[in-house]
C-alpha cells in the first residue's frame, strides 16, 4: 500500500540523515566531514567548514536497507514486493540527497562579513519529512510486467508512462482505516480522540469518517508550580485541570 511505501521511504531517509549528521559532528570514527565541491565558489565566500557526509550516509543506507532484499544465496529478490520496497528505499535516499543546501558563516572585522565560509549541509529532518509527505500523497500505483527477460514495474495509468526515482510506488489499494479489520490489522477510528473546529490533521470530520463525534470533559490531576530548593529537592503543588475532549463515535 502507499502507507507501506511511506514507512519504507521515511525509514531509509532517516537512516541516511542520521549517519550523515553523525559523521560531521564526530560521533563515529567511520567517517568525517563531507567532501567539498570541486567547483570554485562565487562571490565573496569560500568553501570550508565541516559539512554533512551525505555520500557516506547514502552508501551506508543503501548497504543496510538493501541487505534485507537478498535471498540466502546472496542474490537480489525479484518478487513484486521486493522490487517495490527497493525502489521506496531508494526514494527515501533520493529525497535526502536532493535536500542538501549551502550553509555559510560570516568572517570579518566588526561583523562586516567580508568573507563567508560555506559548506554543504542537510536541513532538519522536519523539512525532509514534509517532502516525504508530499511524495506519499502523489504515490504512483504500479504493476509488474516482463520486458524481454527482465521484470519491471510500470504505472497502471496509461497517461503516466513511467515514474521517477523520487516518487513512491505501491500496487495494492489501502484498506479502509475507518472501521476495524482484523485481516489488515486496522483498529479503526471508533473511540479516537480528535480536534473539533479545525481543518488541521486530526480534525474530527476527517478522523471520524463522517460518523460524528461526542464531547466530554475529563478531570486531570498533575504536578505544577514546581520549585527547586537548595540542596537538593523539588517541591510541587497539585493542580486540577478540566479538559474538554472530543471522541469519534
Amino acid at each position: 500500500t502507499r502507507e507501506q511505501a511511506y514507512v519504507y521511504g521515511i525509514s531509509s531517509s532517516a537512516l541516511v540523515h542520521s549517519i550523515s549528521r553523525a559523521c560531521s559532528i564526530g560521533v563515529t570514527s567511520k567517517c568525517s566531514c563531507g567532501s567539498l565541491p570541486t567547483t570554485p565558489p562565487n562571490g565573496n565566500f569560500k568553501w570550508g567548514g565541516c559539512g554533512d557526509d551525505v555520500q557516506f550516509g547514502l552508501l551506508f543506507g543503501e548497504t543496510f536497507t538493501d541487505s534485507t532484499l537478498v535471498n540466502k544465496k546472496g542474490k537480489a529478490k525479484t518478487s513484486k514486493k521486493s522490487m517495490m520496497n527497493k525502489h521506496n528505499f531508494m526514494t527515501g535516499r533520493r529525497v535526502v540527497a536532493d535536500s542538501v543546501t549551502r550553509a555559510c558563516k560570516c568572517h570579518g572585522v566588526s561583523g562586516s562579513c567580508s568573507i563567508k565560509t560555506c559548506w554543504r549541509s542537510l536541513p532538519s529532518f522536519d523539512t525532509i519529512g514534509a517532502t516525504l509527505k508530499e511524495r506519499y500523497a502523489l504515490a504512483v500505483e504500479v504493476r509488474r510486467k516482463r520486458v524481454k527477460k527482465e521484470k519491471v514495474l510500470e504505472p497502471i495509468h496509461k497517461g503516466k508512462p513511467s515514474f521517477q526515482s523520487d516518487e513512491f510506488v505501491y500496487y495494492e489499494k489501502s484498506p479502509d482505516y475507518c472501521s476495524p479489520d482484523e485481516k489488515t490489522g486496522s483498529v479503526g477510528t471508533i473511540g479516537r480522540l480528535c480536534e473539533a473546529d479545525t481543518r488541521l490533521p486530526g480534525n474530527c470530520e476527517s478522523m471520524c469518517c463522517g460518523r460524528g463525534h461526542d464531547n466530554f470533559t475529563m478531570e486531570v490531576t498533575e504536578r505544577c508550580e514546581c520549585k527547586y530548593y537548595w540542596c537538593c529537592y523539588v517541591k510541587c503543588n497539585t493542580c486540577v485541570k478540566i479538559l474538554k475532549l472530543n471522541q469519534c463515535r
